[in-house]
Parts: C-alpha cells; structure tokens; sequence
C-alpha cells in the first residue's frame, strides 16, 4: 500500500496515524469483529457487549452506527494491511461531550496500537469535533487500559461500578480529559 490513506468515511475525515487508518465499519467487517469478540478475554473487559458473540450482533453493531447520530465510532486497521484489529470511538456525544470507548484484538495488546488508536482519537474529539470534555472508564482489573488511559493524559475521577452486558456488575474507575488539559498535552507532547 502507497502512504496515501484511502478514506471510507462519509464526510471525508478519517483519523490516521502512522501505523493505523481510523475508517467507518462496514458489513464487509462482519467476520472479523465476530472473530475477535469471540475472545472472552476481549468482551469481559467491556461494558456494552454480550456474550457469547456471534455474527448477528456484529451486523447489528455494524447496522446501528448509521443509524445514530450520538455516536463516532470507528475500525482500527492496520495501515499496511488494513486488516481490522479493534475499534475505537466516541459515543453519547451531547452538548460538547463524550464517553470514549475501544477495544483491540488480543493478538494485537502490548503493541502501541491501542495507545496510538486512542491518542488518535481523542484528537479526533477535541480538533474537528470541536469536544470541550472526553469521559472515559475502565474494569479495575484491566490494567492495560488504564496504563493506555494515563499515558494519554486522563484525569482520574474516581472509583465505581459498571454494569456490563457480559460480566454483570463490575468494579471500575472512570477518567476525564478537558480541552484545554489536551492543548497543554500536545504543547509538551506526548
């Protein structure tokens, strides 16, 4: 593949990094979304997806992005291969905020890429989508996100409990970033 980014997007913004292309899920993702979220170890982490997962969840998943308007949500793929290895986005977005959420595949952890599809996106939220508040929360127990959370500059908020279509009830800690923190972020750098 050429350096050039080929965008699906509808309104032509698609994130990019330099390993990653941030693009919209198509039907054509089905079977790799249902493959990835067929690991346990992936879906017990988050809060809005069942278990078990199969292809009919994947294609309503896919369906019911166009559909909502509240929502930015896209498939990580691998630049080179554009392959797809999770997906990352904003949704409940309301009055100058929103709730970020993602997800890589397990082969695909401890790589940068859910560092980079994350800063990527929180880019996203406060440049063109002119955000002034990004929320964020994960299990208590994934420390990986976490890590990912702080290493982007999340402020903690505090301690609670999520309820997760999976793992039922579960432990978690939620995070906040503002506009003005992230400008000060990205003057230092990351």
């Amino acid at each position: 593949m050429s350096g050039e980014v080929i965008c699906e997007c509808e309104d032509g913004e698609c994130p990019a990094t330099r390993r990653l292309v941030l693009r919209q899920p198509v039907m054509a993702d089905v079977p790799a979304i249902t493959s990835h979220l067929s690991d346990y170890a992936v879906v017990s982490m988050l809060s809005r997806v069942p278990w078990p997962y199969d292809a009919e969840d994947a294609e309503d998943f896919v369906r019911d992005l166009a559909a909502r308007s509240d929502n930015r949500i896209f498939a990580v793929t691998l630049r080179d291969t554009g392959e797809l290895i999770g997906v990352v986005g904003l949704h409940g977005i309301s009055e100058g905020r929103a709730e970020l959420g993602y997800w890589l595949a397990r082969k695909f952890w401890g790589l940068g890429y859910g560092t980079e599809a994350v800063q990527r996106m929180i880019d996203f939220g406060f440049g063109p989508m002119e955000l002034s508040r990004i929320d964020v929360s994960c299990r208590v127990v994934n420390d990986a996100s976490r890590h990912i959370i702080r290493k982007c500059g999340f402020f903690f908020v505090g301690p609670g409990m999520t309820n997760t279509v999976a793992a039922g009830r579960v432990a978690s800690e939620h995070y906040m970033l503002d506009e003005c923190s992230w400008r000060s972020i990205r003057m230092w750098g990351r």
